[in-house]
């Protein structure tokens, strides 16, 4: 395993037989927005393809032989990028391997208060609808709820709350 330096004191992993070829570009940390930091680099203008950010665990995802539609990261941390971390990932397997947003209030995946009830509601979405949603007393068999209700669609892919 080797370190790779990014912009703003940050490095990724990789492993050592990626890193030669990974160290051709200069890396810098981008945040995805939700706070999960990934590494990219920028084509240069003259790219044939035009510019473009291209991230560190696509290329290593292409050379392992991944379609690269979507890499996971297993452990959910993208600055993770050794091989044995990454697999590949329909859109809704990668939605399903994040944890709570930071919007989140409840300190739980897939856990909100309904204010309409006075109540939790655990409420889970698979490939863009919602196939789970029940209303609960107490916040902790909401978090369980949900729980199992990802296990079910999700499998391998499921971010479970700690209870």
């Amino acid at each position: 395993m080797k370190r790779i330096p990014l912009t703003k004191g940050k490095e990724a992993l990789v492993d050592d037989q990626d890193y030669d070829y990974l160290m051709q570009w200069k890396w810098q940390v981008v945040d995805n927005g939700n706070g999960n930091l990934y590494a990219q680099f920028v084509t240069s203008r003259t790219d044939p393809n035009g510019r473009r950010s291209i991230r560190m665990h696509t290329l290593i995802g292409r050379r392992m032989g991944l379609a690269a539609t979507r890499i996971d990261h297993i452990d959910g941390d993208g600055l993770n990028n050794q091989r044995y971390n990454l697999r590949d990932a329909t859109r809704s397997q990668n939605g399903a391997n994040r944890g709570p947003t930071q919007v989140n209030t409840s300190g739980y995946k897939g856990v909100s208060w309904c204010s309409m009830t006075n109540q939790w509601e655990a409420k889970l979405r698979y490939k863009q609808e919602i196939v789970f949603r029940q209303r609960f007393d107490d916040i902790v068999e909401a978090a369980k709820a949900y729980n199992e209700a990802a296990l079910k669609h999700f499998g391998e892919f499921a971010v479970l709350n700690p209870i």
